[in-house]
């Protein structure tokens, strides 16, 4: 059981950071793009069949709140991760240009918005296993540790902020701009800013899930208890 909890870690990890760099295009040249999109395909697919109890539950059990927005996140990351790898495949020049296929730029443009689409809701996805992460964290770091960690991590968010405007994430994920200008830009400085971004939307989905979920809860227990107690 450890060591298939240790795969699935590893997994992940290699996956960001292969997502990060395939976001890179314009900094890793385009061969070294598709390979690294090649990869992460592969990973993708390790990651589901890791993770395939999750399919086979899916039509199992009730559907409280939480479940449902867990569900649907997943469900439309699938989709992002899909259309960003077949996309990918159609507008291939040198990893896949033996195969008799061709996409213009509308497909360049999807291959763009599902590929930033993909990068948002892994981040949420992230979020949304955030408990887990500062569990781990709290019981190694310390309290002035935790502080410490608390405190950079709320730079980084705000960093992501800044630059989320600077790399156009909006514009990209509603198809009204496919690229970005490097200039001046080197690639450990768009890896670090995307890596901010991404951060930024792992938090808001760990905080905006915890308030949300964990009132939720209260509520549910708060009305347990009453009826419970006008039933004695």
């Amino acid at each position: 059981m450890r060591h298939k909890i240790f795969l699935k870690i590893l997994v992940d990890a290699l996956m960001s950071a292969l997502f990060l760099l395939a976001l890179a295009h314009h900094g890793t040249g385009n061969l070294a793009h598709e390979i690294i999109g090649a990869l992460l395909g592969a990973l993708f697919i390790v990651h589901n069949i890791l993770n395939w109890a999750w399919y086979k539950n899916l039509f199992r059990g009730p559907y409280t709140l939480y479940r449902g927005v867990w569900t649907v996140i997943n469900l439309f990351l699938l989709a992002a991760m899909g259309g960003m790898l077949i996309s990918g495949v159609l507008i291939s020049r040198d990893v896949f240009d033996f195969l008799p296929v061709s996409g213009g730029w509308t497909a360049r443009r999807w291959h763009t918005a599902a590929a930033y689409w993909g990068f948002i809701l892994a981040g949420v996805h992230l979020g949304l296993h955030g408990s887990m992460i500062t569990g781990w964290l709290g019981r190694r770091l310390g309290k002035w540790g935790q502080w410490a960690f608390g405190l950079f991590m709320l730079c980084l968010v705000l960093y992501g902020v800044k630059a989320s405007f600077v790399w156009h994430i909006g514009s990209k994920l509603v198809l009204r701009r496919a690229f970005s200008s490097w200039e001046g830009i080197s690639l450990c400085s768009f890896i670090w800013d995307h890596f901010a971004i991404w951060c930024l939307y792992a938090a808001v989905s760990y905080y905006v899930s915890s308030g949300l979920f964990g009132w939720l809860g209260k509520k549910a227990s708060s009305k347990k208890n009453k009826k419970e107690s006008s039933a004695c």
